[in-house]
């Protein structure tokens, strides 16, 4: 919880009685305020670089700027002195504490029980002061604001260490004579292979990174006033892209931008993942380390864990690769202080993935990402052709014929554009409907959809907190419905998409049994849909439950 009280806090208050040895108040470190302070060099150096080469410095932009400089680092090291000043924290037997503000106090309080997870990171500037961010974890999906999570930024290294390992119950155990017990070696699940950066470039980020260089290299040239046209080079390709056939001019562009594409995963790939480390810890928690300039350490409690999402795109697919992500409470959230925490490892091989599945999960058969899962009905299958071969059809001639209208594009491009995605949507949706299926694994419940990114979810059963059943008008003539498993981890939902009625209803009542009961029964005369389903087939099912599944 949160509140504001304009009081001191106990490490401040003359009387107050001092907490134990080990429960002692703690500050941030003092090197804090130089690192908030650093952020602002360098940006500054290759501004005034380019001022000094522009123009002279003496001049008003040059002093402007400057002086700009001076007042922004002022206000931020006396910004960091007050919050360290006026920061403390500390762990006690039952809670986490941790008072800050100076006008307005902030004391935050969560019970140590309700610590899901504890992730720490290090920028390359932390890393250099030797400095370090924890953020406790509370399985929260978002955070509204930074009121509503308990983030330490600024602390050591050792300190933030120490308070990790506090936070997760590793302070030492002792036998009942009082002698120290000597400390287990964490066991290794999986390590970096480098290998793996084959699959780097095989992913939606490729090209979200070459439009982010064109865009901004485009926007900087723009605002600094630089036209690189006219440059000797410059204009020497922009005359060989104009003599040469259009075909080979944009095939050329299309190789320098796939090579720039290429070539920033690998830094990408190279940055995220360098010293990959997944360890279970003898204290019964999961540990991951990854990160070149900015390291990232993420620890969570085995009790939290609720499963695991298998993530295969479609170029991953085609190459059989595969990404994994853990759904635990406390990893739902996003922060930017914390990229992916729940990412378990890079796209690497589906045999590399369906492993780490078992080891993470402690399954001693095989990885429940390959279970075999029961189809969904033909229904499903038609519902997918109409938005492939007609709606999506529909959609692309609707565009291509403004662009005509206007134009820009000749007529026959939307015949083009509507025949194009028929012929790609019919495959499409065909493989879309081969990927949908759900199935009960020992303790899981196993979700799988998806076509351009095909998602396998390994549920645990006991996580899932209730059903929500819904009926679009089309699945309603379908004979269709949508179920979602509500759950604390991950998104906070799972959903089967399109399954009949009377199954999804029987499904439900097998993975959780007697939680639909109360609603089986339902008054003489119903003419809903779903409802009128339900009566007609958990009955039916009650009689024979694993006949089915």
């Amino acid at each position: 919880m949160s509140t504001r009280t304009p009081v001191l806090d106990a490490a401040e208050t003359p009387d107050a009685p001092q907490p134990p040895a080990g429960q002692q108040w703690q500050r941030l470190h003092p090197r804090m305020i130089v690192v908030s302070v650093s952020w602002l060099v360098g940006p500054a150096v290759p501004l005034l670089g380019a001022i000094l080469v522009a123009r002279d410095l003496l001049n008003s932009h040059g002093l402007i700027v400057l002086g700009s400089y001076v007042v922004v680092a002022g206000v931020q090291a006396g910004h960091e002195w007050v919050r360290y000043r006026t920061t403390r924290f500390r762990i006690t037997d039952s809670k986490v504490e941790l008072h800050s503000g100076l006008f307005f106090r902030t004391d935050k309080s969560i019970p140590r029980d309700r610590v899901r997870s504890a992730d720490l990171t290090a920028n390359p500037v932390h890393r250099l002061f030797g400095l370090a961010a924890v953020k406790v974890g509370t399985g929260q999906h978002t955070a509204r604001s930074e009121d509503d999570e308990l983030v330490l930024d600024g602390i050591s290294r050792d300190q933030a260490l120490q308070f990790r390992a506090l936070l997760l119950n590793r302070g030492g155990a002792t036998h009942p004579d009082g002698t120290a017990v000597s400390p287990e070696l964490p066991v290794p699940l999986a390590r970096m292979r480098w290998s793996w950066a084959r699959y780097a470039p095989l992913t939606v980020t490729t090209v979200a990174g070459v439009l982010a260089v064109v865009t901004g290299g485009s926007k900087l040239l723009d605002t600094l006033g630089l036209d690189l046209t006219d440059s000797g080079t410059a204009r020497n390709v922009w005359d060989w892209l104009s003599s040469v056939p259009l075909a080979l001019a944009v095939a050329a562009v299309a190789v320098v931008l796939l090579a720039v594409g290429v070539a920033g995963s690998l830094v990408a790939f190279a940055e995220a993942w360098y010293g990959y480390r997944l360890e279970r810890e003898p204290e019964g928690s999961l540990h991951l380390v990854r990160g070149l300039l900015t390291s990232r350490s993420v620890s969570v409690a085995e009790r939290r864990i609720c499963g695991v999402e298998l993530t295969r795109p479609l170029p991953l697919r085609l190459l059989s690769a595969a990404r994994l992500n853990l759904l635990a409470t406390g990893l739902g959230g996003h922060s930017a202080r914390f990229s992916n925490p729940a990412q378990l490892m890079p796209a690497a091989p589906l045999d590399s993935a369906h492993q780490i599945t078992a080891d993470v999960l402690d399954l001693t058969s095989s990885p429940i990402t390959q279970a075999a899962l029961r189809g969904h009905p033909r229904p499903a299958l038609r519902r997918r052709l109409v938005r492939g071969c007609l709606l999506a059809p529909a959609g692309a001639a609707a565009l291509a014929g403004a662009g005509a209208g206007s134009g820009l594009l000749p007529w026959w491009t939307a015949v083009a554009a509507a025949l194009l995605t028929a012929a790609c949507g019919a495959p499409l949706a065909r493989d879309a409907y081969r990927g949908l299926g759900h199935a009960l694994h020992g303790d899981y419940l196993v979700v799988r959809q998806g076509t351009f990114v095909r998602r396998t979810v390994a549920l645990r059963r006991e996580r899932i907190v209730g059903w929500t059943g819904r009926q679009s008008y089309t699945q309603r003539r379908a004979g269709l419905c949508t179920l979602t498993a509500t759950t604390a981890a991950g998104k906070g939902a799972v959903r089967i998409r399109d399954i009949g009625v009377a199954e999804g209803i029987a499904f439900a009542e097998a993975t959780l049994p007697g939680l639909l009961a109360p609603f089986c029964e339902t008054p003489a005369g119903t003419t809903h849909p779903l409802e009128d389903q339900v009566l007609r087939c958990v009955p039916e099912w009650r009689k024979e439950p694993c006949s089915k599944h």
